[in-house]
C-alpha cells in the first residue's frame, strides 16, 4: 500500500528534485555545448558506458526514431567517440560500443557533475555529510525497487504472451492438436465433389 507522504516533507522532496533536475540539466546543457554534442548525444554515451548496445536498443532507450538514431550515431563516429563492433558469437549482428575518446567524454561529465555535488556537500559539517550520505544510499536502494516493481507486470505481460504463442505449437508437436481432423475431413470430401462444383470446392480448400 503506498502511504501519502507528509505535506512538509512533500515539499521538502519536491524542492529537492526539482533542484537537483535543474542543476544536472544545467550542467549536461554545458558540457554538451563544450563537447560540441546534442543531449541526446550525450545520453547515448552514457547508456554506451554500462556496454555495447545495438541500435535498436538506442532508439527505443533513447525514444526516437530508427532514422533519428543512425545519424546520432554517425555523427558521434565522425567524432570518434563510438565505433561499429561485432557482436560475439554472431559475425552478422553489429553493435555500438564507445572508444577510449568516448570513455573519456563519459568521464568528463561525471567528474563536472561529482563537483556539483561535492561543492553542496562542503555546506555541511562532517555529520551531516555522513547522515546525507546514508540517507541517499537508502533512497537510491528504495528507488530502485520500485523501479523494479514497477517494470515487473509489464515483463510478466510480456512473458505471459510468449508462452501463449508456444503453447498451440507445443500442442501440435506432441500430436493433440484438435485442427488437423476437420482439415482431412475436407479434403476427403472434396475428391468426392464432381466438376460443377469448382465454386464450392475453392471455397473449402481456403478455409
Amino acid at each position: 500500500m503506498t502511504t501519502k507522504p507528509d505535506p512538509e516533507v512533500e515539499q521538502v522532496l519536491d524542492r529537492f528534485a526539482e533542484t537537483m533536475f535543474r542543476l544536472m540539466l544545467d550542467h549536461h546543457q554545458r558540457q554538451a555545448v563544450e563537447m560540441a554534442m546534442t543531449l541526446p548525444q550525450a545520453q547515448a554515451l552514457r547508456l554506451l558506458m554500462g556496454g555495447p548496445r545495438s541500435t535498436g536498443d538506442l532508439a527505443v532507450t533513447l525514444r526516437i526514431s530508427a532514422p533519428a538514431v543512425t545519424q546520432l550515431t554517425d555523427r558521434l563516429m565522425r567524432k570518434h567517440l563510438i565505433e561499429r563492433q561485432v557482436a560475439d558469437g554472431d559475425r552478422r549482428s553489429v553493435m555500438i560500443g564507445l572508444t577510449e575518446r568516448g570513455r573519456q567524454a563519459v568521464e568528463s561529465f561525471r567528474k563536472r557533475r561529482h563537483t556539483i555535488i561535492s561543492g553542496a556537500l562542503d555546506f555541511l559539517d562532517d555529520l551531516e555529510r555522513a547522515q546525507i550520505v546514508l540517507a541517499l544510499s537508502k533512497m537510491v536502494g528504495a528507488l530502485e525497487q520500485y523501479e523494479t516493481a514497477r517494470l515487473q507486470p509489464a515483463s510478466d505481460a510480456r512473458q505471459r504472451a510468449v508462452v501463449a504463442r508456444r503453447e498451440p505449437a507445443a500442442e501440435v508437436a506432441g500430436g493433440t492438436a484438435q485442427t488437423a481432423p476437420p482439415v482431412a475431413a475436407a479434403s476427403k470430401e472434396s475428391s468426392q465433389w464432381k466438376p460443377g462444383n469448382r465454386t464450392r470446392k475453392v471455397r473449402i480448400e481456403w478455409d
